[in-house]
């Protein structure tokens, strides 16, 4: 990247443009419509011989006709139009711990495609222990006073209240939050904020890929989860209007939707504990709960990392399970007022997450006791991990559809963390960073550039 202009070098953006061909794309899309028809004569099949036991036949109707409904869904959505609307936006980038990471992002922004008057760039130090604060101080320097604004309140809160001390800092129609290890493409704002000419629309989730999807298998394994994810589950959520997590890494909000609901989702508590991860699912739905819709803008892409270790990815994982434990059933109390066609995949969606590592113990030990290879079950994961590789490989054509595929085993290997994740609900460490951090000192300099970002 260079530094001065903050151009961002076409090299260091992953291959998403890498489209299949026409052959590709047809050849993918009669795979999906088969494994589809052979899921749904599972599921007839299950109605009319269902005898006996019947709640695992139940269990696998009920998620079967999830998954489908997915598919359906996900081929009407469409993302927001073009309704060349340009709003005043404010940018939100809490940092922890990012070193020179922090100024990648920084630079990003500022060359972002967007009328400089029309946006608001604030970044804030969280805290952070390492010198993440003198590469914020750094990159803001290098364009003009004001452009970009650091703020340092001196200690650890947590994310989500850096993320509210932005928000508090600016006035701007629309905040956008970006990881601090993010980065939009240069266009990416402006599609982003496109669905809010529906004045309905409270929040609006971009594309996020990972950056760093080629380090190994586990960065193309989440690379390839993240894009299905994205592109069929929100897709299908976006055309109900209830997408139920807008996305940390890069999401934008209405700030008439956000303003009444700041202070009780900044010190939101569960169990008599404060509430410290899981914010952008917290936010999405209390902005759900009072009317607003919640869509999905698969145009505007932005990039970011994923953990390249096993431990950091596990620990990061515990930390999603442990706030979707806690934000999917509190969501499914209250949307059946404000969205109740998105009811019943959110009650299937979240019964099936709940009970999911007791039905995979269930299924594979019932066989094995008996004597026999739990091939059914086996036969069902195979025929949903093949319909989401098909469905990467029909939009993506970069050599990660199998990554898809192998992926899908190896995230349902460790459902039973939920387990875990529910029994330490009420522990707010994030696994990957400590609570609390001491204060950080602030140079003179650094001093002056911040009360000049703060000033304009």
């Amino acid at each position: 990247m260079d530094e001065t202009t903050g151009d961002v070098p076409r090299s260091r953006l992953p291959r998403n443009k890498v489209s299949p061909s026409v052959v590709g794309k047809v050849a993918a899309f009669i795979g999906i419509t088969s494994v589809c028809a052979i899921i749904l004569w599972h599921v007839i099949v299950k109605v009319m011989f269902m005898r006996g036991n019947i709640f695992i036949p139940l269990y696998t109707i009920l998620v079967a006709g999830y998954m489908l409904s997915r598919f359906l869904l996900a081929a009407f959505y469409r993302p927001p139009r073009d309704a060349g609307i340009t709003p005043s936006i404010a940018i939100v980038v809490p940092a922890y711990n990012e070193s020179s990471a922090v100024a990648r992002t920084i630079h990003s922004l500022m060359a972002l495609e967007y009328p400089p008057h029309l946006l608001e760039i604030v970044v804030i130090n969280d805290g952070s222990t390492d010198d993440t604060w003198d590469h914020m101080v750094e990159a803001a320097s290098q364009y003009a006073p004001g452009r970009v604004r650091c703020v340092n309140p001196g200690v650890n809160q947590g994310k989500r209240k850096a993320m509210a001390v932005g928000i508090r800092e600016t006035r701007a129609e629309i905040l956008v939050f970006v990881d601090s290890d993010s980065m939009p493409a240069p266009n990416a704002v402006y599609k982003l904020v496109q669905g809010f000419a529906d004045k309905k629309v409270g929040a609006i989730s971009g594309l996020t890929y990972v950056r760093n999807a080629e380090t190994n298998a586990l960065t193309r394994m989440q690379a390839a989860r993240y894009y299905v994810s994205f592109q069929l589950l929100k897709s299908a959520e976006s055309v109900l209007n209830a997408v139920t997590c807008c996305s940390g890494c890069f999401a934008a909000y209405r700030r008439a939707a956000v303003t009444p609901l700041l202070d009780q989702w900044e010190n939101q508590t569960f169990l008599g504990r404060e509430c410290t991860h899981g914010d952008d699912r917290a936010l999405t739905a209390r902005v759900i709960k009072t009317g607003w819709k919640t869509i999905y803008d698969s145009q505007a892409e932005a990039w970011t990392d994923a953990p390249d270790e096993y431990r950091k990815f596990f620990k990061q994982q515990l930390r999603w399970k442990k706030s979707w434990s806690r934000e999917g059933p509190m969501l499914l109390s209250h949307v059946w007022r404000s969205r109740p066609l998105a009811l019943l995949p959110i009650a299937i969606q979240t019964m099936a997450g709940l009970l999911s590592p007791f039905v995979i113990a269930y299924s594979l030990a019932v066989p094995i006791m008996g004597g026999k290879f739990p091939i059914i079950y086996f036969l069902g994961l195979y025929m949903v991990a093949m319909a989401f590789a098909l469905l990467y490989r029909m939009f993506r054509n970069d050599g990660l559809w199998l990554y898809a595929f192998f992926g899908t085993f190896f995230y349902i290997s460790f459902s039973p963390q939920l387990v875990w994740a529910i029994l330490r609900i009420r522990d707010g460490k994030w696994g990957t960073r400590p609570s609390t951090a001491g204060t950080t000192n602030i140079s003179k300099q650094e001093r002056r550039v911040a009360r000049a970002g703060k000033a304009a």
